[in-house]
């Protein structure tokens, strides 16, 4: 069973998200390791570090909103890939938040991508822990994500509150089709 930590700054959880989250996402992926801190203070925004005993498993980073949970960031720890971690983390947040959908965005899974065989795998794994395809794609000023969901359907504007909420209402976006 996976323990969750937030990860506060000076922390052993923060230093240890802070590692991962760095080598995890591409720069441009990223929001300031301050930003993500100042916003992870208000109480519908969670940044956390799990752990499987003493080891180090994983980091999630999400906001809840009245119907949704965003989850902005998930990555498990390199050592750790392939040991069914990242499951284990969306089943803790499925079991947590059974009244609310979760949403993630990913990269468009689009064939000329240079790293078109990781996006069809993460499509593949997210696929393979509840979640499905909408016809909605999250549009900011890095680009366009698709946007997946273990709801029946996107709830757009639950969506779209879990994004205001974890900005302060900063965050320039759009859901389109």
């Amino acid at each position: 069973m996976l323990e969750s930590k937030p990860a506060r700054w000076g922390t052993k959880a923060y230093r240890d998200a802070r590692q991962l989250y760095l080598s995890s996402f591409p720069e441009w992926e990223r929001f300031s390791l301050p930003s993500l801190l100042v916003m992870s203070l208000k109480p519908s925004v969670n940044f956390h570090s799990l752990y499987d005993g003493d080891k180090f498993a994983g980091l999630a980073y999400y906001v809840e909103s009245e119907s949704t949970i965003y989850l902005t960031y998930l990555a498990v720890n390199e050592k750790l890939r392939g040991h069914g971690y990242g499951s284990q983390i969306l089943t803790m947040l499925e079991n947590k938040y059974q009244d609310k959908a979760i949403v993630i965005d990913i990269e468009p899974v689009v064939p000329t991508a240079k790293n078109y065989k990781q996006r069809i795998s993460r499509l593949k794994f997210y696929e393979r822990n509840g979640f499905h395809r909408t016809d909605q794609k999250l549009k900011d000023q890095d680009g366009e994500f698709e946007a997946l969901t273990t709801g029946k359907k996107l709830d757009k504007v639950g969506f779209a509150k879990a994004l205001k909420q974890m900005s302060f209402g900063l965050y320039q976006f759009k859901i389109e089709k």
